[in-house]
């Protein structure tokens, strides 16, 4: 009983810390649109930059799953007390995480030179030189490689069960940004890019900088990453894990992170701003209850190692009601999308269509659901489910896409289809589930 009340308090802190926090950074993502506007002026240019930002982030799933690997391994390694182990767990990351990272930029360096980036972002000459994009591109690349190292200290902050902290770093991000774009104008050329480049790279990294000074120096000073403590057998442990999730992100983030490019590609960079407009308000809900759940995911790898399956399958049942409750909030935001939308871009910005507003809330339902799935089978390492699920989806998703802005020409089409991809995985996942936890509990019977 002492371990199910410690874990509930741990998950209760969290949960508490996330809403707070970024309960916060979601109210601010709302005026960023509209300082965003105001920054560039442009709305092609800004569908751009949205897009711009859409694409290079993709990279930061190409970690090897090194990040969600270490999370895993860390958290019971921790618990069990284990530093050494931690600290060849924690050196070993770093050291090839950093790398990859300098490695990457080098080739980028040179790669980008060959490339016409006008032709991969579908945008005019007039709205970006050539030149300028190029500048761009490497700038946010680069920006996102460092990302890459220093967003290493997020995996174990959420190994020390101090999620509501993660949360707290993309809330100050979120705040630089904002204040940049808002109290600043651009000049209405390829430096607007350029400096927005290295503002948001800066914003990013920073934070995460002070997060792992302050992490090494106090809480895990005797586990601080050094040379001399990599280790090639952590590592392998690190990858072994890390390579399903790696191809699991990279599977997810073709389902979910493609549909600002495949906006730009089937119709055009100025549609890009409608759609991040109407998925500002819808993914509130789906990104509250997601960073809700962000602490659930390491507590239930500390609840398997400790074998307690009944404080898990609680926990899962638990999460279902709310994904239902959370889901009936998100529909409910369609009923006042137009009264939002003249709140906080004023009254000409957009009419709203109400096809397209309801997409949204199944989009962002469907997402409710997965990270309800996600994180328990995650935290268990149980990953074979959504590697089939999000595989199925990555594959259909740009064909699905195509067609359907075909057939409906509009650019809906993109988020229709995504939602098609997810639900492949939320019909799926919850019979997965259940014959784990059926297993899990045959196994403690057993031993009983």
């Amino acid at each position: 009983m002492n371990k199910i009340t410690k874990n509930e308090k741990i998950v209760v802190k969290n949960i508490a810390g996330a809403f707070i926090v970024k309960g916060l950074a979601l109210v601010l993502s709302l005026f960023t649109t509209p300082a965003y506007i105001h920054y560039f002026n442009n709305n092609v240019r800004l569908g751009l930059w949205f897009t711009l930002l859409s694409i290079l982030s993709w990279i930061l799933s190409f970690d090897l799953g090194i990040g969600n690997g270490l999370r895993n391994k860390l958290t019971i390694v921790l618990s069990n007390q284990d530093d050494l182990k931690a600290k060849k767990l924690i050196s070993s990351a770093y050291i090839s995480i950093g790398v990859i990272s300098i490695a990457a930029i080098v080739i980028f360096g040179v790669v980008v030179n060959f490339v016409n980036w006008n032709i991969v972002f579908n945008v005019d000459y007039g709205i970006a030189t050539s030149e300028g994009l190029k500048i761009t591109v490497f700038i946010v690349f680069s920006g996102i490689m460092l990302q890459f190292f220093f967003k290493l200290i997020n995996s174990i902050i959420y190994s020390l069960q101090k999620s509501s902290i993660n949360n707290f770093l993309s809330l100050i991000t979120s705040v630089l940004i904002f204040v940049f774009v808002r109290f600043t104008h651009g000049g209405g050329s390829d430096d607007d890019l350029i400096v927005m480049g290295i503002v948001h790279s800066l914003a990013v990294i920073i934070p995460l900088i002070v997060a792992s000074m302050f992490v090494f120096i106090k809480p895990l000073k005797k586990v601080r990453p050094s040379f001399s403590f990599f280790d090639k057998v952590s590592m392998k442990e690190i990858l072994t894990l890390g390579g399903t999730f790696f191809i699991i992100q990279g599977l997810y983030m073709v389902i979910i992170s493609t549909n600002d490019y495949l906006i730009t590609l089937f119709v055009g960079s100025e549609s890009v701003v409608d759609y991040q407009i109407y998925y500002r308000f819808f993914s509130l809900g789906s990104t509250a209850f997601m960073l809700a759940l962000t602490p659930i995911w390491s507590i239930v790898t500390k609840a398997i190692n400790e074998k307690d399956y009944d404080w898990t399958k609680k926990m899962y049942k638990r999460m279902l009601w709310l994904s239902v409750i959370a889901t009936f909030c998100e529909f409910c935001i369609v009923f006042i999308i137009q009264w939002l939308i003249n709140l906080f871009y004023g009254q000409d910005a957009i009419q709203v269509d109400y096809i397209i507003a309801i997409s949204f809330a199944l989009f962002g339902s469907l997402m409710i659901f997965n990270s309800s799935f996600s994180c328990i089978t995650n935290g268990m390492g149980k990953l074979k489910c959504q590697a089939i699920s999000f595989g199925i989806g990555a594959a259909i998703k740009i064909p699905i896409s195509f067609l359907l802005v075909s057939i409906l020409s509009s650019w809906v089409g993109v988020v229709i289809a995504t939602c098609i991809c997810l639900l492949i995985y939320c019909l799926l996942e919850p019979f997965y589930i259940r014959k784990i936890l059926l297993k899990y509990s045959n196994e403690k019977n057993e031993q009983v």
